[in-house]
């Protein structure tokens, strides 16, 4: 019970501090400074569909930053609905496009960039964009004015309809993020406290990102021990509100690791901050949502009247009353629209639905329903394949299940069988998964998926099964087309090699 009272009297006074410093107005950067034109390199990274992106080329092309101060990088990440050779015709926009068997993710695709420029030497910072996003025309003239400042920078996400307006639960979404940003994290930047990178859009300096290195982006965890390692480099990651990005609210993400997560990242820091920077970003990760803070609370005041405590009823009484008085000053320093007050109110209700449905317990009735009361439209065919330790060669069976329409895949040898354990949306993702599997027992799978020579064919299907071989052989007719499926196998089977780019 001591322990709860400390914990949530830390909370009070750091929500007391966020209210008092919003108060106090400062003058935009932009209205201090004049600053030289940066030399910005704009990389949108575009995966999967890619509705928005020429959209987002088009805005970009005509921002009011002058046109020779900064250049275009679009990465294509097997996207499916973008054409190469219309945006290699531009050439205002240089083109990287990754014909992967699938996406390599946005951390290596950032860091491929960032390889290829990295000995450029009057280049100052990156500015790295989704194709989800839209940007207003003086987005990169606010870039190069914030630059004189701050090292990293995170924009302010606005949401937009996907119709002719926001549904009640998108506002409450939208409402909650914009009290997030315009209160917390724009506070903290004006305390001087990182923010959690977000790497959806965000600038960062070249020199900065020479010297830490690489990108670790996989999740929203990744984002968090990224922000720690800028932290340990004595770097905060600044909120910029006149920076501005738009995306649809189909997008919308809350950017809040879980509890559990952001705990396990505490422990595990909370003996290793060398400035202050790291330790107060690693005690953040330990503040409470306010259906925490108002439990906690209660359980106090229950214990304090009741029991006999160190502390009394009184004295916990007033501080949650302070902290009430704190949150109603975080509401007017926010300065959010009128009916966006009532949206926010709305939010814990929401929070409540979400966990309610997601409790393990109904969790587990909801998909035995599901399972029950769906028929599955199961389809399976089995190939012979070859499987090797680097000695000799195994001849066994592959079983391809599509249940569905989600793929899995059995692997069967002499009777015995092990199954994927994931679905995947395509085929070539199940093998992938056996074929890690595989690997950790020293054995590799001789498909042409794995080989070196395959090449995949984009055909439209969500199955990606199709290819062709590029093997060289004795007697092949120069130009001649041969196809293949991602399970084939041959005697000229050479294994596909994955280099680090990073």
């Amino acid at each position: 019970m001591i322990f709860l009272y400390i914990y949530i009297t830390v909370f009070t006074i750091y929500f007391i501090v966020l209210a008092i410093a919003s108060m106090k107005t400062s003058r935009k950067i932009r209205d201090k400074y004049t600053p030289k034109d940066a030399n910005l390199c704009v990389v949108i990274y575009a995966t999967g569909k890619t509705d928005t992106l020429e959209n987002l080329i088009k805005q970009l092309k005509n921002q009011t930053y002058p046109k020779q101060s900064y250049t275009i990088y679009t990465i294509l990440d097997k996207c499916e609905n973008i054409s190469e050779v219309t945006l290699q015709s531009d050439l205002n926009v240089n083109v990287i496009n990754i014909n992967n068997m699938e996406p390599v993710g946005k951390s290596q695709a950032y860091s491929i960039v960032a390889e290829k420029l990295h000995d450029i030497k009057d280049l100052d910072a990156y500015v790295f964009l989704d194709s989800k996003n839209y940007v207003d025309s003086d987005f990169l003239m606010n870039v190069n004015f914030y630059l004189t400042k701050y090292d990293v920078m995170n924009p302010m996400v606005n949401y937009l309809p996907l119709n002719d307006s926001l549904s009640f639960w998108e506002n409450v979404k939208s409402a909650y993020s914009r009290y997030c940003s315009k209160f917390i994290y724009k506070t903290r930047t004006k305390l001087g406290l990182t923010n959690i990178i977000n790497t959806d859009s965000f600038v960062i300096k070249k020199s900065l990102l020479n010297k830490i290195g690489s990108f670790e982006f996989q999740d929203i965890i990744s984002e968090v021990k990224y922000t720690l390692k800028l932290a340990k480099e004595r770097i905060s990651v600044a909120f910029v509100e006149d920076l501005k990005v738009y995306k649809c609210i189909n997008c919308f993400d809350f950017r809040v690791p879980s509890l559990s997560k952001r705990m396990g990242i505490f422990w595990a820091n909370i003996t290793q901050t060398p400035n202050f920077t790291t330790q107060e970003f690693v005690l953040s990760l330990a503040v409470p949502n306010w259906l925490t803070v108002i439990l906690i609370y209660f359980i106090l005041l229950r214990h304090s009247y009741v029991f006999p405590f160190w502390v009394g009823y009184s004295t916990i009484l007033i501080t949650f009353i302070v902290l009430t008085i704190a949150f109603c000053v975080s509401l007017l320093n926010a300065r959010l629209f009128s009916k966006e007050y009532l949206y926010l109110f709305m939010y814990p209700f929401q929070s409540i639905a979400k966990m309610t449905y997601n409790f393990p317990p109904i969790r587990g009735i909801r998909n035995i329903i599901k399972i029950t009361t769906r028929k599955h439209n199961i389809e399976k065919m089995t190939t012979d394949v070859i499987v090797t330790d680097g000695k000799r060669d195994y001849t066994c069976q592959l079983e391809l299940i599509s249940d569905d329409g989600l793929a899995k895949v059995r692997f069967i040898n002499k009777g015995k069988k092990y199954t994927t354990k994931n679905n995947h949306l395509r085929m070539i993702d199940a093998i992938r998964e056996l074929t890690t599997k595989l690997a950790d027992y020293g054995l590799t799978l001789k498909v042409c998926q794995c080989c070196k020579y395959f090449q995949p064919v984009v055909d439209g299907s969500t199955n990606m099964i199709k290819g062709c071989c590029n093997c060289q052989f004795q007697g092949r007719t120069p130009g001649d087309i041969i196809p293949t499926l991602v399970w084939n196998t041959c005697p000229k089977f050479e294994e596909h090699n994955v280099v680090n780019l990073f």
